[in-house]
């Protein structure tokens, strides 16, 4: 009793600090996005995310950062274990990029106003021809060392464990020859599982995978790229993973 006391007075104090670093990113994004190539938006959204992840308690740590080649652009593939792990994904991983999401977010006011500064594309899920073409509008800016990040499963799971996955970003990779970055986080899913409201504090690891090469490839290769892809994710998948031991992570 007393301890879920205490995660819910840090979950106000940290939603408190939430409202107004997503009030300040949210607006500056929108002030300088217009007048910018994107990168002071991208770098305010990692601010935001190390900020509200201290805030909630939320640690994490990176292996494989010296996997991305400075300047190459990617398609990021990371499993999506939670809505938590979008924290430590924008403020660990080395690279610059733009997310492909769910179009309800970027009605969020001035997060979803600070997304659509940064870049992000969003797809209406219930119009996949709408869907296919900001998709293809998606891919124009895979350029200047910028990479798109979509979740290949689409939503978040419900146990831990990779969900099928969607064509959409393995299409893209083979459209444009630019090759899929696969990305393991561990430890999210247990600190906030789907449909839980309180987020508990702990340690998120994120792990790079070899990048895999697309190019040449068509669309006779899509079903071996995919299962490529889900096998370098699995390979550092640990459903057992525990993010609260602390005698292991610290931060």
């Amino acid at each position: 009793m007393l301890e879920r006391s205490i995660l819910l007075i840090r979950m106000g104090l940290a939603l408190i600090v939430m409202a107004l670093v997503t009030l300040i990113a949210g607006t500056l994004i929108v002030l300088i996005s217009p007048v910018s190539s994107g990168g002071p938006a991208f770098r305010l959204m990692v601010w935001w995310a190390r900020v509200v992840s201290k805030a909630l308690g939320i640690s994490c740590s990176l292996e494989g950062g010296s996997k991305i080649e400075p300047g190459t652009s990617y398609i990021v593939a990371p499993n999506h274990q939670s809505i938590a792990d979008i924290l430590p994904v924008l403020g660990a991983l080395p690279l610059r990029f733009r997310w492909v999401l769910k179009r309800e977010l970027l009605r969020i006011p001035f997060f979803g106003w600070g997304l659509r500064g940064a870049g992000a594309v969003g797809l209406d899920r219930s119009d996949s021809s709408k869907s296919v073409e900001k998709m293809q509008k998606a891919q124009d800016t895979l350029t200047d060392g910028w990479s798109l990040l979509v979740y290949p499963e689409g939503t978040t799971t419900w146990d831990g464990t990779l969900l099928p996955f969607k064509k959409g970003p393995f299409m893209m990779a083979l459209q444009t020859g630019v090759p899929i970055l696969p990305v393991t986080t561990n430890g999210s899913f247990k600190m906030l599982p789907r449909g839980a409201r309180i987020v508990r504090p702990g340690h998120v690891t994120v792990t790079i995978g070899d990048p895999i090469p697309t190019g040449g490839l068509d669309l006779n290769d899509l079903p071996a790229l995919m299962e490529k892809t889900r096998t370098a994710i699995e390979k550092h998948l640990d459903p057992n993973h525990d993010p609260f031991d602390k005698t292991r992570f610290r931060g």
